[in-house]
Order: C-alpha cells, then sequence, then structure tokens
C-alpha cells in the first residue's frame, strides 16, 4: 500500500520539464525547449520545489545553477526518460515519416562536417518528427555513451580503449592525415621531412584525450613546435590561413575548406597517419529500430566514399 500511495503522489507529467529544466538550468530556455509558456514553466517548477522541498534552481550571480541535489538528479530522470520511451515503444517498428525521436550524437567538428552534415542533409522533410543532437566530444563520452545519455558515440577505431570497444561499434570510413600550409606562405617548400615537421610552426588541436601535435609517421614519432592551439580541427585550419603555420588535418577536412581558406596540401616524405573512424552504442540500442535506422543512415552515408 505504501508503494501504490507514493504512486499516487507522483505525477510523472513533471519529468519532462524537470528534465529540460536541468538540461538548460533557464526557466525560459527550459520552456522554449518544450514549446511552453514561460509562466507554465514557472509554475512547473515551483510544484517540483515542493516536491523535492528543495530550490533545485538558484541564483548565482547573473545566472541559474542547480543545487547539489538537483545535479544527483540528472542521470537518474534521463535514464527514467529512456525506460519510458523504449515501454511505450515497445513491439512497434520505426516510421521516420510519423514517428517522434530525438537522439544524441558525440562527434568531433570533422566527423560532422565530413559525415554527420551530409548524412543528415533532408531530415526534416524524409522525418519530420526527428531530431538530432550533435554534442562535442568531451572526456566522459564514455559514461555518457554507458548512461545511454548518449545515442552514438563517433570516435576513431584506433584510439578507442578496450573499454569502448566493448560496446557494439561498426567501422565508417577511412583517411589519413596531410600537412597544411598557406599558399603564400614561402618558408614551407614543395615537400616536409620529418626533420621540417619537427621544426616548423605549427597549430595543434587540443582533443578530449590528446594533442594531435605529437604523431607517429612510419614507426617514426614526430613531434611539432605547436605554437598555438585549439579545440577543433576547422579552427585549425582557419588559424593557418594567412599565417606562417602548418597543421596536420585529415584529408577529407581539407577538401572541404582548404581551397576556400586559400591554403594548400605539403606532401610528407614520410608515410602520412591513416585514421578509421566508427560509431559506437549502447548494448541495448542494438535492435532499437529508431537506433538502426539512424546507423543505416550513417552506414550509407559513410559507404559513398
Amino acid at each position: 500500500m505504501a508503494e501504490n500511495t507514493e504512486w499516487g503522489r507522483l505525477d510523472l507529467n513533471l519529468l519532462i520539464p524537470l528534465n529540460a529544466l536541468l538540461l538548460e538550468r533557464n526557466v525560459t530556455k527550459a520552456a522554449e525547449r518544450l514549446v511552453m509558456a514561460q509562466p507554465t514553466m514557472s509554475a512547473t517548477l515551483a510544484r517540483l520545489r515542493r516536491h523535492f522541498d528543495d530550490p533545485l534552481l538558484v541564483r548565482e550571480g547573473r545566472s541559474l545553477v542547480l543545487t547539489p541535489l538537483a545535479e544527483s538528479l540528472r542521470a537518474p530522470v534521463q535514464t527514467a526518460l529512456i525506460a519510458a520511451r523504449e515501454a511505450l515503444a515497445a513491439g512497434r517498428s520505426f516510421d521516420p515519416a510519423t514517428d517522434q525521436r530525438t537522439f544524441t550524437v558525440m562527434a568531433s567538428d570533422y566527423a560532422s562536417t565530413v559525415l554527420l552534415r551530409p548524412a543528415l542533409r533532408g531530415l526534416a522533410a524524409e522525418a519530420p518528427g526527428v531530431r538530432v543532437t550533435i554534442e562535442p566530444l568531451s572526456a566522459d563520452g564514455l559514461s555518457l555513451l554507458r548512461s545511454r545519455r548518449s545515442d552514438l558515440l563517433i570516435w576513431p577505431l584506433q584510439l578507442a580503449d578496450p573499454e569502448l570497444l566493448n560496446f557494439p561499434h561498426a567501422a565508417l570510413f577511412g583517411d589519413e592525415f596531410i600537412a597544411v600550409a598557406d599558399k603564400d606562405n614561402a618558408a614551407v617548400g614543395d615537400v616536409l621531412t620529418a626533420e621540417a615537421l619537427n621544426s616548423t610552426p605549427a597549430v595543434g588541436v587540443a582533443g578530449p584525450s590528446r594533442p594531435v601535435s605529437t604523431i607517429r609517421l612510419n614507426e617514426q614519432m614526430v613531434e611539432q613546435p605547436v605554437v598555438l592551439t585549439v579545440d577543433s580541427f576547422t579552427l585549425a585550419l582557419q588559424m593557418v590561413a594567412g599565417s606562417e603555420l602548418i597543421t596536420l588535418t585529415q584529408r577529407r577536412l581539407f577538401e572541404h575548406f582548404g581551397p576556400l581558406l586559400g591554403l594548400r596540401e605539403v606532401p610528407m616524405t614520410i608515410e602520412p597517419p591513416k585514421l578509421n573512424l566508427g560509431m559506437f552504442w549502447h548494448p541495448r540500442d542494438v535492435l532499437s529500430p529508431a537506433h538502426q535506422w539512424l546507423r543505416g543512415r550513417l552506414e550509407r552515408q559513410a559507404a559513398l566514399r
């Protein structure tokens, strides 16, 4: 009876606005996220505060921050919403033309440009109820995947640690790193040797686990003299444009932006490092029709080149 009493007191309709408030940490933005009037969201927050006997959001300077209790609710609330979605979808197929689903994909700017952008082109017309949130790679990517707060992680297979490789995954496509300089950079010759790579000022990219400034080229370690570090390969290309710097970037990304930025590839006398991109997902999503649809869309795009 006690359990039934607790269920009777709990309004499960509050889970969705609670999740929005925990994610946005802002009443107005949470209301916009759910296409809800701001006064309605304010009233909902008041109900949640009474339920938990906690303010949940408190002002700190000019913004709102989560209380410790609210922080502790983030993961279980998202887990509860995922479980509810699965229960309601049990035994159903997925029709992108009529069904609704939100996916979260973690990917670098490189993967977003060369894979996700073309793969998701036409999504609004073909799957009007589907929403995709692309989030940058982060140090807690594995944790987000494990808790299913992320549906897919796009990550190089050769950089995946053993724990990540235990998750279901699929190879997408291969690429290689190339050296890039401004087309008017006379200080960089027609060819870069290992010695030149070790001495030419460069832009490095700081990823979530390691910087792409020290690489192994044909069993030879090359450590570039990085004078500028950025957080994305696209920004690295922009920094090289019109400068005396070089950078190492993926060939496919260079093909997208290099000519527009006035950059040129500088051949290296040593074999360039290879890249094999893969996608990883949670074991419980292996047979999910919606998840299979998204993975299939990415795999078809990856197979085009």
